[in-house]
C-alpha cells in the first residue's frame, strides 16, 4: 500500500476531533494516502526511488533542491543497505544466511539486525504470536502473482516451523540460529518501520525539522508542513480517485496493513500475504488495520499483529498501549478506532 499527502486545508485542527468527524461520517474505505501537495518550491522539494522493495517517497522542507538531493542519497543509501542485509531473496543477505543455515550453526550478524530481531521477539512475546517472523515457513508456499496456495495436505505438515521461539538469539556473539531445519524467517512486518525509523535519525542529524516521508505502507510525518500539521488523505479501497478523510498529524510514525497489498481471489476467497501463524492461512476478519504511535518499527508489527488478531482482540491490545491508536475496518466495512482517536477532548 502507497502512503502519500493530501494538501492541508489552511486552518488549524485538532488531530482527535478531526478523526471523529472525518471518519466515522464516510461509509466503507481502507487506508490508502494520496498527495496533491501545495508546495513552495523553493522551500520544499519531493524525491522517489524504489528500494526495499517499494516505492521510497521523501518531500522535505530544504534550502535547495540541490540540499534536498543530497539528504535523499543519503537515505537511500540507508535503505539500500538494510535491504542488503534484510531481504530473504537477496542470496547471501544475514537472512537469507539464517533461512539457509539448517543445522550448520549460528550466524553471526550486526547489532542493528540483532536488535531488530530482539524487537521482532518482544512483539511476538506481546501478542502471544500473533505477530511471528517465522510465518515465512509457509509464506514462502504462497505466490500471489501465479495464484498459488499450499495444498490442504501440504499445509498442517509445515505449520509447526512457525514458532518464533525456535529463532535462537545469542546475545554474547550477537549470533542467530534456528533449531528446527524448516523454519524460514522474514523480517517484512518490522523491517520498514525499522527503517522509517532510522531514515528520520539520517534527516534528524540533516538539520531537516519538516518532512513527510514513506516506504508502501509505512511513514513518518516530521514536525509540522509550514504553520500546519501534514495531511493524510484516508482513500476508499476500491475507488482510489476518492479521498474519504483527512487526518492532520506531525512527528509521528503510521502503519497500514491490508488484504489489498498482496493477494488473488479463487472461488470469490481472497488470499493474501497476512497470514495467520496458528492456521497458515490468510487472516479473516479485516480488510485493513492502521497503527498510529511514536515508533515506526513498532508500529508497522502492531498493523499486523492487530490484523491477525482481528477486531476485538487487535483494538484492546493497542488501547493497552501508551501514544499508540489504531483504526481497522472489518470484513463489513465497519470502521472501528481506539478511544483516543475517537474521543473528542477539548
Amino acid at each position: 500500500m502507497e502512503i502519500e499527502l493530501i494538501s492541508l486545508n489552511q486552518y488549524p485542527f485538532k488531530f482527535r476531533e478531526v478523526v471523529f468527524k472525518s471518519i466515522f461520517l464516510i461509509s466503507i474505505f481502507f487506508p490508502s494516502f494520496v498527495h496533491s501537495a501545495e508546495l513552495s518550491t523553493n522551500k520544499y522539494e519531493s524525491f522517489q526511488a524504489k528500494s526495499m522493495g517499494t516505492l521510497f517517497r521523501l518531500e522535505l522542507g530544504v534550502a535547495s533542491r540541490a540540499d534536498g538531493e543530497r539528504i535523499f542519497q543519503r537515505c537511500l543509501a540507508l535503505l539500500n543497505n538494510l535491504e542488503s542485509k534484510w531481504s530473504p531473496w537477496i542470496e547471501d543477505s544475514l537472512i537469507w544466511k539464517i533461512n539457509h543455515s539448517g543445522f550448520s550453526g549460528a550466524i553471526p550478524v550486526d547489532r542493528n539486525t540483532f536488535a531488530l530481531l530482539h524487537r521482532a521477539h518482544s512483539i511476538s512475546v506481546l501478542t502471544k504470536g500473533a505477530f511471528d517472523i517465522t510465518f515465512a515457513s509457509v509464506g514462502h508456499l504462497y505466490d500471489y502473482r501465479k495464484n498459488v496456495k499450499p495444498s490442504a495436505h501440504v499445509l498442517p505438515s509445515k505449520l509447526n516451523a512457525i514458532d518464533y521461539r525456535k529463532v535462537q538469539l545469542h546475545k554474547k556473539d550477537m549470533s542467530v540460529s534456528l533449531s528446527d531445519a524448516q523454519v524460514k524467517v522474514d523480517l517484512g512486518g518490522i523491517a520498514k518501520g525499522e527503517a522509517i525509523d532510522q531514515l528520520l535519525g539520517v534527516l534528524k542529524q540533516a538539520g531537516v525539522t519538516s518532512a513527510y516521508f514513506s516506504l508502501g505502507g509505512d511513514s513518518y510525518v516530521l514536525g509540522k508542513k509550514k504553520s500546519y500539521p501534514w495531511m493524510l488523505g484516508i482513500k476508499h479501497p476500491r475507488d482510489r480517485t476518492r479521498v474519504v478523510a483527512r487526518i492532520p498529524l506531525e512527528d509521528v510514525a503510521v502503519s497500514t496493513s491490508g488484504d489489498y497489498e498482496r493477494f488473488f481471489i479463487e472461488e470469490g476467497e481472497r488470499y493474501h500475504h497476512i497470514l495467520s501463524p496458528l492456521t497458515g492461512a490468510s487472516a479473516k476478519g479485516l480488510m485493513s488495520a492502521t497503527v498510529i504511535g511514536p515508533e515506526g518499527w513498532r508500529t508497522d508489527a502492531l498493523s499486523t499483529s492487530l490484523f491477525v488478531l482481528g477486531l476485538e482482540e487487535g483494538i484492546a491490545l493497542i488501547e493497552a498501549l501508551p501514544n499508540y491508536d489504531a483504526i481497522a475496518i472489518d470484513s463489513l466495512g465497519e470502521i472501528h478506532a481506539t478511544s483516543g482517536l475517537i474521543s473528542s477532548g477539548n
